[in-house]
């Protein structure tokens, strides 16, 4: 199927190529040409992809852990060594008092006038 697609661009594009002059060279040197360097980049592309192959597997190979390196983390360990606060917290005034206990004093801008402020 596909021999067959590009023997008949092959063909229309041959047909449809203007006919060499002396200083053009013909459509099949210039095909040929075309099809060496395709044969050349993927070549190039094979060894290339065939060397990352064999560098991830040597990677793999001398960087991977047995099952007796592994180590693991306790759950007991992870809780009482993490600490947890969140990112606003930096927002928040360093001023602390006990909602419960301590009321905190009226700003002394604002004034009580008997009512509402609008």
């Amino acid at each position: 199927m596909m021999q067959e697609k590009n023997t008949k661009l092959r063909d229309r594009v041959s047909k449809g190529w203007p006919p060499a002059t002396e200083n053009e060279p013909a459509f099949d040197a210039v095909w040929l040409a075309a099809r060496q360097r395709h044969a050349t980049l993927r070549r190039r592309y094979q060894r290339f992809a065939g060397v990352a192959a064999m560098v991830a597997a040597a990677f793999i190979v001398l960087y991977a852990q047995s099952p007796s390196q592994k180590t693991y983390i306790e759950v007991a360990d992870l809780m009482e060594s993490t600490y947890w606060t969140a990112p606003s917290d930096v927002l928040l005034p360093r001023r602390e008092f006990d909602i419960y206990q301590d009321m905190p004093a009226m700003f002394e801008s604002t004034e009580p006038a008997g009512g509402t402020l609008l």
